[in-house]
């Protein structure tokens, strides 16, 4: 059964009816709660220089890049953050296996706390002291537990914890390795 409409289209009314799109479009004028993506104004700003500036000291301040100068006087006077970093990046470049475990000895002495860092704690685990590896595992046991290991861990930390639980001489840091094991699988 057909409506009742007029000629026009205009159904009871006499008015033109409005077609979706003009619907759409209307409800995203009124609406106090558009998007940034349609805010030239926010665009605008999202663009400039100083937002990006500012946008790249927070990102470092985060993940532990580079702070820009005003940010390192304020949250590392003294240089250590940048000095550890740049001790950890001695340590991933160097060439031999040799200079690597002496690497790792020498970053140890003089920074005994351990990093956040996945990727570095999983390349310890390959080091042949015992208790090195004992100090890596034990960080990211402490990580897993406080849920701050990423999602996207290092593809070889499987691995490299199927050869700790294999090759350990002490059988408390094999369970411990396959625990950990487990639960990054789960």
């Amino acid at each position: 059964m057909a409506k009742d409409r007029d000629d026009n289209g205009g159904g009871f009314s006499g008015k033109r009816d409005k077609t979706w799109r003009e619907i759409d479009a209307g409800r995203a004028k009124g609406s106090k709660y558009h998007s940034r993506q349609d805010d030239p104004a926010q665009q605008k700003i999202e663009r400039s220089a100083s937002y990006q500036k500012y946008k790249t000291a927070a990102d470092a301040l985060f993940t532990g890049g580079e702070l820009p100068e005003g940010l390192a006087k304020t949250f590392d006077p003294e240089g250590k953050r940048k000095a550890q970093k740049q001790a950890m990046q001695k340590v991933t470049e160097s060439e031999t296996r040799a200079d690597w475990v002496k690497a790792v000895v020498d970053y140890l002495e003089k920074y005994p706390e351990l990093p956040e860092d996945a990727y570095f704690l999983d390349s310890l685990l390959d080091h042949p002291r015992e208790r090195i590896v004992d100090k890596a595992l034990a960080r990211l046991e402490g990580l897993a537990e406080e849920g701050k290991l990423p999602k996207k861990v290092p593809q070889s930390l499987d691995q490299r914890l199927k050869s700790v639980e294999l090759t350990s001489m002490d059988p408390e840091m094999q369970g411990r390795a396959k625990a950990l094991r487990e639960k990054l699988r789960a």
